[in-house]
This record gives C-alpha cells, sequence and structure tokens, in this order.
C-alpha cells in the first residue's frame, strides 16, 4: 500500500515538473531588451487590437477579464493581467513570434509590425507602466449622437464612409483618426476588405476601393458590414448594406443534376432502369403464379 503511494506522489511530482519546465520560455537576454518602435497612439492600439481579437482572443480570451480557453494542462495567459505585463516588450515579442506548446508561433503569419502593434494594445491594460504616446493622438471634440453613413458607388465600386458627431454646441462634425472595419459576408463568416489604411480622415471620411474580382450572387450582390474597429471609443457602430458591387455568380445546385442524392426526378439512369427492371420481374412472377394457380382445377380433371 505504501509503495503505490510512494509511486503516485513520484508520478504527480513528475508530472508538476513536467508543466513548470513548459511553462519556462528561457528568452535570450537579448530579445529581452528589444523596445516596441511603434508609438502608443490610439491609431497602433485600435490596429493591435483587431490583429489581438483574430488570432489571440480565441485562447486568451478579452485582455483583463480573465475569461481565458479553459486548456490542459496549461491554461493560457490572460495578456491583460499585471502578472504578464511585468514582462519586457521583447519578452513578449519573442514569445508571440516562437510559441510553444500548444501556443503556436507567428513567426511567418504575422508581420513585426503587426506584432509589436498587438503589444501597445496589450500596454494599454498596464496600470504600472503604461507607456506614454510618442506622438500625440488625433484629439477629436467630445460627442454624442456618433453615426457612420454609408455611400456606395456600384459602378467605380467605391465605398464612401463618413464618420460623424454632434458637439455640444450642436455642430456636427466629422470624427478623425478612427480605424473603420469593411467587412464583405461569405458563407461560413466575413471576409476583410478594408486594406491597409482605413482611418477617418479629417473630415471624419474613408474612402474604400472595393476589390473588383470579388464573387457575389446571381445577381452579383454583397453584404457589406462597415463598423468601428475599436468599440471601446464611441461603442459597438456599424451599418450594413447589400449593394452590386461583386462578381454575379451562378452556382450549381447539386440537386439539379442526376446523383445518388438527387430528387427522385434526378436520380441516376441505371437506378431508374434497376427500379423498374426489378418491379416488372417481381409483377412477372406474381401474375405467373397466379396464372399457375388458375391452371390447376384443369390439370387435375385432365389427371
Amino acid at each position: 500500500m505504501n509503495t503505490k503511494k510512494i509511486l503516485s506522489a513520484l508520478v504527480l511530482c513528475f508530472l508538476s515538473v513536467s508543466v513548470l519546465l513548459a511553462q519556462d520560455w528561457n528568452v535570450p537576454a537579448s530579445a529581452k531588451k528589444k523596445t516596441n518602435p511603434y508609438d502608443a497612439n490610439q491609431k497602433n492600439i485600435s490596429t493591435g487590437k483587431k490583429v489581438y481579437n483574430l488570432n489571440c482572443k480565441s485562447c486568451h480570451g478579452d485582455p483583463g477579464m480573465n475569461n481565458m480557453l479553459p486548456l490542459a494542462p496549461v491554461l493560457p495567459s490572460d495578456l491583460g493581467s499585471q502578472a504578464f505585463l511585468v514582462q519586457s516588450d521583447g519578452e513578449i515579442f519573442y514569445k508571440i513570434n516562437k510559441g510553444k506548446g500548444a501556443m503556436p508561433n507567428f513567426e511567418k503569419t504575422l508581420t513585426t509590425e503587426d506584432k509589436w502593434k498587438v503589444i501597445s494594445f496589450l500596454r494599454s491594460f498596464d496600470k504600472n507602466k503604461k507607456a506614454k504616446p510618442k506622438v500625440a493622438d488625433v484629439q477629436n471634440p467630445k460627442v454624442d449622437n456618433v453615426k457612420l453613413e454609408i455611400q456606395i458607388d456600384e459602378k467605380e465600386q467605391i465605398v464612401l464612409a463618413q464618420l460623424s458627431g454632434t458637439t455640444k454646441k450642436g455642430k456636427r462634425v466629422g470624427l478623425q483618426g478612427i480605424e473603420l472595419s469593411f467587412l464583405a459576408k461569405r458563407s461560413f463568416g466575413y471576409l476583410d476588405v478594408s486594406g491597409e489604411d482605413a482611418y477617418t480622415n479629417e473630415e471624419g471620411k474613408v474612402k474604400l476601393q472595393f476589390p473588383k474580382d470579388l464573387p457575389g450572387d446571381r445577381e452579383g450582390q454583397i453584404e457589406l458590414l462597415t463598423k468601428i474597429t475599436d468599440d471601446a471609443i464611441y461603442g459597438e457602430i456599424q451599418e450594413k448594406r447589400i449593394a452590386h458591387l461583386g462578381t454575379a455568380t451562378h452556382p450549381k445546385n447539386p440537386l439539379d443534376e442526376r446523383s445518388m442524392w438527387g430528387t427522385r426526378a434526378k436520380a441516376p439512369w441505371w437506378i431508374v432502369l434497376a427500379y423498374v427492371g426489378g418491379v416488372l420481374a417481381i409483377w412477372s412472377v406474381i401474375l405467373l403464379v397466379v396464372y399457375r394457380l388458375f391452371k390447376l382445377p384443369k390439370l387435375a380433371k385432365e389427371d
């Protein structure tokens, strides 16, 4: 009995050590010294949030909310917690780059710029070492009644979005430096067609040249969702439009072709012939049996 207890304790110790070793990244000293070369302004933080939501949120959850994916044996870190943010920018960059265990490496799947901007976004949750902006952000006036208006030129395939709000004096003004996301509805979600610089100008406008070869429905229609990328600024503001921005497609309905999964009218000919032949054969046997039964009395008299 004691032997079993000792063996069980040794196994538990081994597993604990393995988990601790798995958490040990051994970041090189040269990597730790690297600093974020990008300004900690609202534009970069907004871009970082967008990249984070697409690549990191599914496992790490919302920064600071402690709602990570419950993986075993090592729970993903809350990347907005102070326990994580005590690391240097270089350490975080190294871990994003290399990955370890269940965490994939993003060395080739994310650009260097995107990785640093994710770090800028995470630093915005750092209460102790919050980075000071090197370049002043665009200062928009305090507004309410924020609106997102969309104009679409279907012929030129251009989408013009304008973000504006009402000041205390009742004047409607454009909101500058806010990133917008332009998303085209596809079969299994949305495709981001925003491009690289979807930030509002001094008039609060963004002009998007829509991709010319994106397939639409039979009439070339596409559902376009336009929204503020970072909803922490003015809340969740979005606009949906259906417009002729895509190329017309004529998808084939598999039920229109003769196939095993088709309707009765579209069944393969060999199945139709086999079925009809089988029915005829069965009825032939039945009729033959009936005919023989009627012949029995006559055959009895002859005997």
